[in-house]
C-alpha cells in the first residue's frame, strides 16, 4: 500500500499533474501513501501472523478472464510510467515545452478577467505550468463562486498549490474544508489521499488525525460494495483501491504507536466490505495485498531464500541484521528502472560509519519467466542488491514498486509499503522512518551527487 501505509505512493510534479491534468497515477509512486506507499506500517488485531483470508474467493476462470490478464500485462508499463526518471529525453521536452507554454499564458492572464469554467481551466493551466499561487488564486476564486462542477478539483488544485509552495499548514486546512462542505466522493478521496501522503512524507503528526477524520466516510462509501464514482466527471475509485484506502487509519495508527486504535479502525473496513460485493481479479489482489502487509508488520522477518548477491562474484549472498538498529529492504522486479537508479542512494544511505548502526538491500527479483537479456542487470554490479525469487517476492504481497520494508533491532518488521523516489535522499522519507522505529537519528547526512 502506499505511505507507511504511505500505502502506494509519486514524484512530485508527478502528483501535481494528477491534480492538475486529471491522470490518476497507480497508487502513490510520487508520495508515499500508508498501507501502500511509502509503506505499509499496521499491526493486525486477531493473529498476525496469519495472512488475511481473501475477501472473496478469487475463481480460476475469473483469474483467466480477458480484462484481468490484460491489466496484468500492463502493469509493469504503468509502474514505470508513473515515474518520470524512466520518460525519454523526447517525452520529458514535450512535457516541458507544455509546462513552458502553459507557465506563459498564466503570466499573462489574470484570474479576475475570468468566471465559472473560465476560471476553473485558468486554474487548472497554471497548476500545469507549475505557477503556483496565481494557480491557487484562480482555483480559490472558483471555489467562492460555488460553481459545482469543478469545485472539488479546484479544492485538489488549491490543496496541490499550498504543498508545493510549502505552507502544509493551509494545504491541511484546505483539504479539511473540502472534507466539510464537499460530497464525499472519488475527486474527495483522491485527494485527501494525496494530502495524508504529503503529511506523512513531511513527518507530520496531523497524518493519523486527517486519516481519522476521513475514516467514517470511507468506511460507509466501502461499505456499499462498488467503486466510488466522482458526482462530476468521471474519476472512479475500484473497491479494491478503496478498501486499500480505509486501511491507511490503521496504518497511521501503528506508525504513532496507538494500536488499539489501529485494531479498532481495521476491524470497521474488514466489517464495512459486504460479503456480496462484486469483486474483479483486481480488487482481490488490492485487498489481499493491504491485508497482508498489514499483518506482516510486528512480526518477525522470515527467512528470505537468496539466489546471488550483485556485491562480487565471490561474495555470499546474506542480509546482515546482527547488531543493526534497523534493515532497510527495498524489493522491486528486474524491469523496474526507477527502482534500479535508486541504489546507489540506497547503499550510500546504508553505509557504515562510526556513528552509524543500519544496512540497506536491494532485493531484485524476475519479474517474467523469460531469461533475463545477458548483461541487462550489470548496471548493479558491485552494489548491495540480492536475487530472490518470484515467489518470495509476492509472499511480501509486492504489487507496487520499489517496496520498502525495514526491520528493526530485534529482526521485528516495522514498515512496509511503496517508497517514492526520493527515500534515501537526505532527510528524506526512510531517514524520517527510521528515527520514528529506532527513537533517534542515526543517519549521518550524506550529499549524493549523481
Amino acid at each position: 500500500m502506499q505511505a507507511a501505509f504511505l500505502p502506494k505512493r509519486v514524484l512530485w510534479v508527478a502528483a501535481m499533474l494528477t491534480l492538475s491534468v486529471g491522470i490518476r497515477l497507480a497508487d502513490g509512486q510520487a508520495l508515499p501513501s500508508p498501507g501502500s506507499a511509502p509503506a505499509a506500517s499496521a499491526e493486525s488485531t486477531p493473529n498476525p501472523t496469519q495472512p488475511a483470508s481473501p475477501a472473496a474467493d478469487p475463481t480460476a476462470a475469473d483469474a483467466q478472464l480477458p480484462g484481468a490478464i490484460y491489466k496484468e500485462a500492463m502493469h509493469p508499463l504503468d509502474v514505470v510510467r508513473q515515474s518520470m526518471e524512466n520518460w525519454s529525453e523526447t517525452e520529458l521536452g514535450a512535457l516541458h515545452i507544455g509546462m513552458r507554454t502553459a507557465s506563459e499564458a498564466c503570466y499573462r492572464m489574470q484570474p479576475e478577467d475570468y468566471s465559472n469554467g473560465d476560471l476553473y481551466d485558468l486554474a487548472h493551466l497554471c497548476a500545469f505550468g507549475q505557477d503556483w499561487n496565481p494557480a491557487n488564486t484562480a482555483a480559490q476564486r472558483y471555489i467562492v463562486s460555488k460553481a459545482p462542477q469543478h469545485r472539488a478539483q479546484a479544492y485538489a488544485i488549491s490543496v496541490g498549490a499550498f504543498v508545493h509552495l510549502n505552507a502544509l499548514d493551509l494545504a491541511l486546512e484546505t483539504t479539511r474544508e473540502l472534507l466539510r462542505v464537499e460530497p464525499y466522493d472519488a475527486e474527495v478521496t483522491y485527494t485527501l489521499r494525496y494530502m495524508k501522503d504529503a503529511l506523512e512524507s513531511a513527518g507530520n503528526p496531523e497524518a493519523p488525525v486527517l486519516a481519522e477524520e476521513e475514516h467514517p466516510l470511507i468506511i460507509e462509501a466501502l461499505s456499499k460494495g462498488t467503486p466510488l464514482k466522482a458526482e462530476y466527471g468521471d474519476a472512479v475509485v475500484s473497491t479494491g483501491l478503496l478498501y486499500e484506502m480505509a486501511m491507511e487509519a490503521a496504518f497511521f495508527e501503528r506508525y504513532a504507536g496507538n494500536d488499539a486504535q489501529a485494531a479498532t479502525d481495521l476491524a470497521d473496513v474488514e466489517r464495512a466490505l459486504p460479503p456480496t460485493a462484486a469483486l474483479t481479479a483486481e480488487d482481490r489482489q488490492e485487498i489481499d495485498s493491504a491485508k497482508l502487509q498489514y499483518h506482516l508488520l510486528g512480526t518477525q522477518l522470515p527467512h528470505i531464500p537468496l539466489l546471488r548477491s550483485y556485491k562480487s562474484a565471490t561474495a555470499k549472498a546474506r542480509i546482515d541484521l546482527d547488531g543493526r538498529a534497523a534493515t532497510v529492504l527495498v524489493l522491486f522486479p528486474d524491469w523496474c528502472v526507477q527502482c534500479k537508479k535508486m541504489m546507489p542512494e540506497m547503499s550510500q544511505f546504508g553505509a557504515t560509519h562510526p556513528d552509524t548502526s543500519l544496512s540497506a538491500y536491494g532485493l531484485i527479483f524476475k519479474g517474467d519467466s523469460e531469461k533475463a537479456t545477458p548483461g541487462a542487470q550489470d548496471d548493479l554490479l558491485g552494489s548491495d542488491v540480492l536475487e530472490i525469487s518470484a515467489d518470495t517476492a509476492r509472499s511480501f504481497g509486492s504489487t507496487d514498486y520499489p517496496l520498502g520494508i525495514v526491520v528493526d533491532r530485534a529482526g521485528f518488521i516495522r514498515f512496509i509499503g511503496t517508497l517514492p523516489g526520493d527515500a534515501f535522499n537526505s532527510k528524506g522519507y526512510m531517514e524520517r522512518v527510521i528515527v520514528r522505529i529506532v527513537g533517534r537519528q542515526v543517519v549521518k547526512p550524506v550529499h549524493f551527487v549523481r
